[in-house]
């Protein structure tokens, strides 16, 4: 099985992938970042994908909140238009600009629940946003190393991930991360 991990540039709500990740807060409160604008996406209306977000939660966990490593997964509603089956949920680490080795484990287990459920809905192909890179303030180079180390040992065991995709909106991330893994110009990663 070819299997690829790709960093690419763009928007995640609107890349073409079977399934999308959310780098979500604890209460999937969707007010900022990567959430919102899934979320509105999504729905159009941020607090009714919230509402959804929310009930999909309880109704998955039995409780109010995720912790790393775990996962809710709510409809795509108007991303089914780029082909998107599921919006899979995350929560990553807060570091406020100051990376660990406890910041890594989380990150790891944010970016591998999302896998695994993914994985295990026959997903694919599967679309990241840069989880805590953004308003979470956990470096962008530190959060794409973790992000290829956990993609690249994943995917020798997945049984339907193909392709895992790093989306980043601004060109100067995009370049960050690709000089972060040594590929230069070149976007992909075997």
């Amino acid at each position: 099985m070819i299997t690829m991990f790709k960093i690419v540039r763009g928007d995640i709500t609107k890349f073409r992938a079977e399934a999308i990740v959310n780098a979500a807060n604890k209460y999937l409160e969707h007010g900022g970042g990567v959430a919102y604008a899934i979320a509105k996406a999504a729905s159009g209306d941020v607090s009714e994908y919230t509402r959804i977000s929310k009930e999909e939660m309880r109704r998955q966990l039995g409780k109010d909140w995720i912790e790393h490593g775990e996962v809710v997964v709510t409809p795509p509603m108007k991303l089914k238009e780029n082909g998107v089956k599921y919006v899979i949920h995350t929560v990553g680490p807060y570091c406020g600009g100051v990376w660990s080795k406890d910041k890594e484990e989380k990150l790891k287990l944010a970016i591998l629940g999302a896998l695994k459920k993914a994985d295990e809905l026959g997903v694919k192909s599967i679309a990241f946003p840069a989880i805590s890179a953004g308003i979470y303030g956990c470096p962008l180079k530190e959060v794409v190393r973790t992000f290829k180390e956990v993609v690249k040992e994943f995917l020798k065991v997945a049984n339907h991930v193909k392709e895992v995709y790093l989306v980043l909106y601004s060109e100067r991330d995009y370049k960050l991360a690709l000089e972060t893994i040594g590929l230069g110009d070149n976007d992909e990663s075997r």
